[in-house]
């Protein structure tokens, strides 16, 4: 028997610590003390004769070696994880499943839907990531993923849910200062405000009576994140295009008016991302059912 088949309770404790950062986040984790962490991979360590991890007053750094044990000790606990949940799964999934989403299709959309996939299913634990980030689903040991536009990584394998609404809006003092557009390329005469990716504003699609039109907007703000673009367009500060279920609100209670209201405005596609090495577990397969089914029902 090798040094690792004795060692499992320290390799967790070693790959929790290098996911979450630090021994006292993967002692919340396991349900022990920061200490027993340590000497958990201190013993690991010990066993192996090398240093895993460089310890400083605020951070774990993998070495080399750490790094490694990392990569493959990660994939092994997720597979002895998922075999388990196989052999003594009964008829309802059960065990941790790791979600990530954007912020605002995490927030606006899948999370006043997730009491009831987690009434459908109590024996799951969610843990749910919402960030803009990039998070690396390999890497960070996620089980699935939504992910808005382009996914853009050949190790992921993506079940498409279909595509999200936009609407053009700007408030009503913004509107009866410069009136409102009569079609999308009276949109160069007004201050748009953009969603911006990696430095680059999106571009405004529109499908109407004369066809589909794209317009680069322009304007003095542009923003990674859609609470600012509408926090700016209530001030009245110009027109913005943002995801209908986010506009709703405002627009049902007046704060906004839609801008071009019959020129269709597609946003970006929506997919569920999975890790093409990693076996489906249950629980997984039914989130994935779940979201499907709640996006074909009520899209975002």
């Amino acid at each position: 028997m090798t040094i690792l088949q004795t060692s499992l309770p320290g390799l967790h404790a070693f790959v929790l610590s290098v996911d979450l950062g630090s021994f006292t986040a993967a002692a919340r984790a396991l349900g022990t003390t920061p200490s027993a962490v340590s000497k958990s991979v201190a013993k690991l360590e010990q066993a192996l004769g090398v240093r895993l991890l460089q310890r400083t007053t605020r951070a774990l750094y993998p070495t080399p070696e750490g790094r490694a044990l990392h990569e493959r000790g990660g994939s092994i606990l997720s597979e002895l994880d998922e075999l388990e949940g196989r052999l003594t799964a009964t008829h309802r999934p059960r065990g941790s499943l790791r979600v990530t989403a954007p912020l605002d299709l995490g927030r606006h959309w899948l999370v006043p839907r997730l009491s009831a996939f987690l009434a459908l299913y109590p024996d799951i634990e969610c843990d749910l990531g919402l960030t803009d980030r990039f998070v690396d689903l390999v890497d960070e040991r996620i089980d699935v993923a939504l992910r808005m536009g382009d996914v853009g990584d050949a190790r992921l394998v993506r079940k498409r849910l279909g595509l999200t609404g936009a609407i053009l809006c700007a408030a009503p003092r913004y509107l009866k200062k410069y009136g409102s557009p009569a079609s999308p390329a009276a949109l160069a005469d007004h201050n748009c405000l953009a969603y911006a990716r990696a430095g680059r504003r999106l571009i405004w699609g529109f499908a109407g009576p004369k066809g589909t039109v794209e317009v680069s907007p322009q304007g003095t703000l542009a923003s990674d994140n859609n609470d600012a673009l509408i926090a700016a367009t209530l001030e009245g500060i110009g027109i913005t295009r943002i995801p209908s279920f986010m506009a709703h609100a405002h627009v049902k209670a007046g704060r906004l008016r839609r801008v071009l209201a019959n020129e269709t405005s597609p946003g970006l596609a929506a997919y569920a991302v999975y890790p093409e090495q990693r076996h489906l577990s249950p629980r997984a397969r039914v989130f994935l059912d779940f979201v499907a089914i709640e996006f074909e029902r009520a899209p975002p």
